[in-house]
């Protein structure tokens, strides 16, 4: 691009691969353009906006396509700088998006506010064009019209100058919970200077910590950043009990550091959450928030978490007096007082013992490009594509180590997907997650195309390769792989062109995991299963007992798993639906602790509490909908129970049910509700009782 472009062309740069069309130049966004770049596109966006309220036609075209292309141009931008802040993380480039940030908002508030395009979107459902719309569109200007009225269209004078306030707010703070937590990672150690202490840390994390030492300026120590690989690798495998003391305190304590402290930050989130809610007519936050969701009402997901609870409870209790009782087998120190940092520990050990294989060594057999080709084989089988890495070298990515596949049918390119594996301390935030780069959209059609084809990225924080070696996953790595792929698949196979209900957009929070959860279920099946193993130095797959074994021990501890995500379930739902209203609730921890207490079998440290790091509830999008992991493992278990009733091994019914998934959950999107969605591939309801046979979560006398 010539010198002369200004900072937003150089924002909205675009390259081309093939068929594949905008995607974003990654290299060339510079904090140095973000605040002038931004500031000038929202500008534009605010006087198109303008012009469109004095020129409104309501018609699909006079209105919804107008509207369309704003956002559009808006979320590209934003998207891609937003996802630099994630990956590629800079003081520069978070301060410069800080600073437009209050812009982005205010633009938004401005179009979700507009009374007069609110206006013409009911007279267009009430018309005859309206009554007459597509399915897709139909839901679309639904779907629009109900956003609106919870954004407070309907608000004037000071209760809307109010709304605009508490979502300015609420955009600033967040940001600012997460990037403490980003900020407190790159600055958090637990440091080791006796050699002894790192017995059983996995050589690749005493490497990590070895490298980050010598970047400290300490030669003779380890530095070992406090996230989840160095976390995983000290609770799970660390033999030295004060080390593991000493990790777990940092690693649970996250977010209440001098000058990185959340508390005060989720408490005001909280309180502004309920007066937004209020102001729009809602009696609290977490009916606001399912009114946006397939789950009915609050009542019915507190049924279903109860019901839950009730079945893990009394096999969690068991499976915890097995740890313990192993233990004392084992002459382990505090046998007959376990401590949080010695459970993780012995569950691993105990799990060795059980099932006879090492969890660490098994990485030795997953390799990712094996672990990619047996995914992509799945997916050739289930949904007949094709998939291979990109042969163009011109395909702009963030980071040497992100590659690029197409995703091929009867030889056409129908969608693309970054991939980015492994984790770069102090650059990249923790977790995994999916997000779409590009949506399929009639709108953003080029050439003789229909629509635009539809491009994804996730990314993950596997282990990166060490010692001439490819990147070696863990079973929980290989399952997160899967799990984000299952999110992809869901926008990559859309069959909607309208770009509002494509893909993910419209999906209901709380069954959007459906097709990442069900993902997961192929892992279970030992012959897919062996196919993703090769070991590292001689190719040999894993044998067949050990196979077997992995797969037996799937449940292992997984009651209580499941009251660890219903501790973070019932938390989110009670402090969104009671904060700020019962007076008898002032502290927000305090809750959480309490129901931990209520919940949890497993030993806590004295008054932990995980909210000041709850980054999903109070820096993302699960505000009153953490529930929505539990939801969507109940309709995942309940549609994997198709394929299972078909035959895994069954080719053509096998076949024949992977297409109705592919046309159904895959293919409808938000075009659709998604209890809809699910009875025209289901033919009923799900119901929770396949997710709890799964899981062993059955009494006989059930």
């Amino acid at each position: 691009m010539s010198d002369t472009a200004t900072p937003l062309a150089r924002l909205e740069q675009t390259a081309t691969s093939g068929t594949i069309a905008h995607l974003p130049v990654w290299a060339g966004i510079a904090s140095s353009d973000v605040e002038p770049g931004v500031t000038e596109l929202v500008d534009t966006a605010t006087a198109e906006f303008a012009a469109l309220e004095e020129s409104l036609e309501p018609t699909w075209v006079g209105l919804m396509e107008p509207l369309e292309r704003i956002e559009h141009r808006l979320e590209a931008v934003i998207g891609a700088i937003t996802h630099l802040t994630s990956v590629k993380y800079s003081d520069e480039m978070q301060e410069a998006y800080d600073a437009v940030r209050p812009a982005i908002v205010a633009m938004s508030n401005t179009m979700s506010q507009s009374r007069a395009v609110y206006d013409a979107m009911v007279a267009l459902r009430d018309s005859d064009e309206g009554q007459n719309l597509s399915v897709a569109r139909a839901r679309i200007l639904d779907e629009s019209i109900r956003g609106m009225e919870r954004s407070g269209v309907a608000l004037t004078g000071a209760q809307q100058d109010r709304y605009k306030e508490i979502k300015n707010r609420l955009a600033e703070i967040s940001n600012t919970f997460s990037t403490n937590l980003i900020k407190e990672e790159r600055e958090s150690r637990v440091k080791v200077t006796d050699e002894a202490r790192l017995d059983g840390v996995p050589d690749a994390v005493i490497e990590i910590a070895k490298n980050q030492a010598i970047e400290d300026g300490a030669e003779d120590a380890w530095h070992f950043q406090v996230n989840g690989v160095s976390y995983l690798g000290i609770c799970q495998n660390g033999t030295n009990r004060s080390l593991r003391e000493d990790m777990l305190r940092a690693f649970r304590t996250r977010g209440v550091q001098p000058d990185l402290d959340n508390r005060p930050i989720l408490k005001e989130i909280l309180e502004l959450r309920q007066e937004q809610a209020q102001l729009v007519g809602f009696a609290n936050y977490a009916e606001l928030s399912l009114d946006a969701k397939m789950a009915p009402s609050v009542e019915a997901v507190w049924e279903l978490l109860d019901q839950l609870e009730h079945a893990a409870r009394p096999f969690a209790e068991i499976e915890l007096e097995s740890l313990t009782a192993f233990m004392v087998e084992q002459g382990a120190e505090g046998a007959d007082d376990p401590k949080p940092w010695d459970t993780a520990y012995w569950a691993e050990r105990q799990q060795e013992a059980l099932y006879s294989y090492d969890a660490e060594a098994l990485r030795d057999y997953f390799q990712l490009p094996k672990v990619l080709g047996g995914l992509f084989d799945l997916v050739t089988k289930l949904y007949g594509v094709e998939i291979a890495e990109s042969t163009d070298a011109s395909v702009p990515v963030w980071d040497e180590s992100v590659q690029f596949f197409e995703v091929r049918r009867d030889g056409k390119v129908i969608a693309a997907f970054y991939v980015d594996p492994y984790s770069r301390p102090g650059e990249k935030r923790g977790g995994a997650w999916m997000n779409t780069v590009v949506g399929r959209d009639r709108l953003l059609a080029t050439g003789d195309a229909d629509s635009s084809l539809p491009v994804a990225l996730f990314v993950m924080n596997a282990r990166p390769p060490a010692d001439g070696r490819p990147g070696l996953m863990s079973l929980d790595e290989v399952r997160t792989l899967f799990h984000e792929f299952g999110h992809a698949t869901q926008h990559m196979f859309t069959e909607i062109d309208e770009g509002g209900a494509s893909g993910m957009n419209l999906v209901e929070w709380d069954s959007v995991e459906l097709a990442s959860q069900f993902n997961e279920y192929w892992m279970e099946h030992k012959p897919f299963l062996r196919a993703l193993t090769a070991h590292v130095d001689t190719g040999e797959p894993l044998d067949d007992e050990t196979l077997d074994r992995i797969i037996d021990s799937r449940n292992f501890m997984v009651a209580n798993a499941t009251l660890r995500q219903l501790h973070f379930a019932k938390s989110d739902l009670t402090l969104h639906e009671r904060f700020g209203i019962d007076e008898s609730i002032v502290d927000p921890q305090a809750l959480d602790i309490e129901l931990g207490n209520q919940i949890l079998v497993t030993p806590r440290l004295e008054g932990e509490s995980m909210l000041p790091a709850f980054g999903h509830i109070f820096a993302g999008g699960y505000a009153a909908g953490y529930y929505s992991y539990k939801w969507a493992e109940v309709l995942a278990a309940d549609a994997f129970a198709a394929f299972r009733e078909a035959g895994l091994d069954n080719e053509a019914e096998l076949a024949e049910v992977a297409s109705r998934f592919r046309e159904t959950v895959l293919g409808l999107g938000g075009s659709r509700p998604a209890a809809e969605v699910y009875r025209l591939f289901r033919g009923r309801d799900a119901t929770p009782d396949a997710l709890l046979a799964d899981q062993g979560l059955v009494s006989p006398a059930s």
